[in-house]
């Protein structure tokens, strides 16, 4: 029996609001038929399907830079910074020409100048916008690295606006000292270590501070 060929403009069986694709199906519909009939064929083999004999195809030793041996090399025995530096064919910006061109005929330190300066409020905005951003999320992975509750004895304390981190040491100043402002990006770099460091809410902090003892130990 010969197929009916539809008309030009006919729209799919499937999806009325959508463009006919092929068998009175919409693109999406045909081709989620098309690769449940052919799944089995165009499945990848699992690593024991293949035969014992197969064997994996030779691959390159991994080499080092000369210029840099702890860096991986990329070409003419130099590591991707140094290649890149001493690439002939480089563009050069002219505003520094032995800095590449980043844009604009510029390097990045002066494109970043110029982009601040067309608009400082937009840049701070944004700026402000993304900082906030970081902060949070590395307040968060803090929070759930250290177990999302109040460390202290009897305190049922579980909301994450009223938990804060503790050190247990009582070396809180010194590591302020150290790293500023960026307490929270430096345990993150040095995997959020128990050691040292715990999780109490605003109360149980204010009430620990000096050597103090925390009033819900006392409760039975």
């Amino acid at each position: 029996m010969a197929r009916t060929r539809r008309a030009r403009g006919t729209p799919p069986d499937c999806h009325p609001d959508r463009p006919h694709q092929a068998k009175g199906l919409c693109s999406s519909c045909y081709m989620k038929q098309y690769d449940q009939a052919r799944g089995n064929e165009r499945r990848r083999k699992a690593p024991e399907d293949y035969s014992p004999n197969f064997r994996k195809p030779p691959s390159k030793p991994k080499r080092n830079a000369d210029c840099h041996p702890e860096r991986s090399h990329v070409a003419l025995g130099l590591c991707r910074a140094c290649y890149q530096k001493d690439r002939p064919d480089r563009l050069r910006a002219t505003c520094h020409p032995t800095r590449p061109m980043v844009a604009n005929g510029l390097c990045g330190a002066c494109n970043s100048r110029n982009t601040y300066w067309d608009d400082p409020d937009r840049y701070r905005e944004a700026q402000k916008r993304f900082g906030a951003e970081r902060r949070k999320r590395y307040r968060d992975e803090l929070i759930a690295a250290y177990g999302g509750k109040c460390a202290c004895t009897n305190c049922p304390e579980t909301d994450s606006a009223f938990l804060c981190l503790d050190h247990t040491n009582g070396d809180g100043k010194v590591h302020r000292l150290a790293v500023g402002s960026h307490i929270y990006a430096d345990l993150k770099r040095r995997g959020f270590p128990q050691d040292g460091y715990r999780l109490l809410c605003w109360n149980c902090n204010s009430m620990t501070r000096f050597g103090k003892k925390c009033p819900h130990e006392t409760l039975d």
